[in-house]
């Protein structure tokens, strides 16, 4: 199975890794349920790892529900109730981790994917069964040996999904593609990546040489375009989809995309043909 991973596009949820700090393994070990069971309700003080390699679990935190199917790791968040809304079926065998990893303001820090998928008979899934296996041997060094071994494997992830995962300008794009029907926003743009619009706004320009509010009322403007050629929908139709409460407004703002007016653009298509 190809590996992937999934992103949270609102990362308070994530769990970063810093330079500076390991992180400190406190329990570890592999279970099959003899029964059927709901995850335990709670909101621990420890991060938690759990990686299925038969069956499937369940797991709601903060009321997002997920499930972990063979092959799929996911990490919860200390601090942030968890709790099992589906049943976990008898015969589920996973591997956890309990974990503690302080979070300091210093030192560089790399956000870590909420969940990973197709790990089944990876080099992954083997450092995993390994972590645990140090964690119970009973050897001097093995406390210092599980610290480092999650820390290579939350590494590993952090690296590899680094590589695939898409640019914050591109998801910002992603973001704007889906908003034509609304006004552009500063403050849904800093609600939505948890980051200051300023630096939202910095490195959209360094990429795409425009604002992301030319940017945005470029795809806007594309859309009436492509509304006026291919649908009977009248000019106010049209303001309407795209969210614009005043008709005339609409009307000078795609004067200035196009140099013409709606119905001069729609006219000229038409006479094209």
């Amino acid at each position: 199975m190809e590996k992937y991973t999934e992103y949270m596009e609102n990362n308070i949820n994530c769990i970063n890794l810093n330079s500076l700090h390991m992180p400190l393994v406190e329990d570890c070990d592999i279970i099959t349920a003899s029964d059927s069971f709901l995850h335990i309700d709670r909101i621990a003080d420890f991060n938690v790892l759990i990686y299925v390699t038969d069956g499937a679990m369940y797991v709601t935190e903060d009321n997002v529900d997920h499930i972990i199917n063979p092959g799929e790791l996911l990490f919860l968040k200390s601090g942030i109730r968890h709790y099992g809304k589906y049943e976990t079926l008898r015969g589920t065998r996973w591997l956890y981790a309990h974990f503690r990893l302080e979070e300091y303001p210093y030192g560089n820090t790399l956000s870590v994917p909420k969940k990973i998928c197709g790990l089944s008979g990876s080099e992954t899934e083997d450092k995993l069964l390994e972590l645990c296996r140090i964690f119970h041997s009973g050897d001097l060094l093995s406390n210092f040996s599980s610290n480092a071994r999650l820390y290579e494997i939350m590494l590993d992830i952090c690296s590899e999904s680094k590589l695939n995962a898409p640019s914050l300008v591109d998801r910002i794009c992603s973001f704007l593609d889906s908003q034509t029907d609304k006004d552009f926003s500063k403050e849904l743009l800093k609600k939505h990546f948890f980051l200051s619009y300023s630096h939202l706004a910095a490195e959209f320009k360094k990429k795409k040489g425009i604002s992301m509010g030319h940017y945005h009322n470029e795809i806007r403007m594309k859309k009436a375009c492509k509304l006026l050629r291919s649908t009977l929908m009248s000019v106010g139709e049209i303001a309407d989809e795209l969210g614009f409460s005043d008709m005339l407004y609409f009307s000078k703002k795609f004067h200035s995309f196009s140099g013409a007016s709606p119905t001069e653009y729609r006219r000229h298509v038409q006479m094209k043909y």
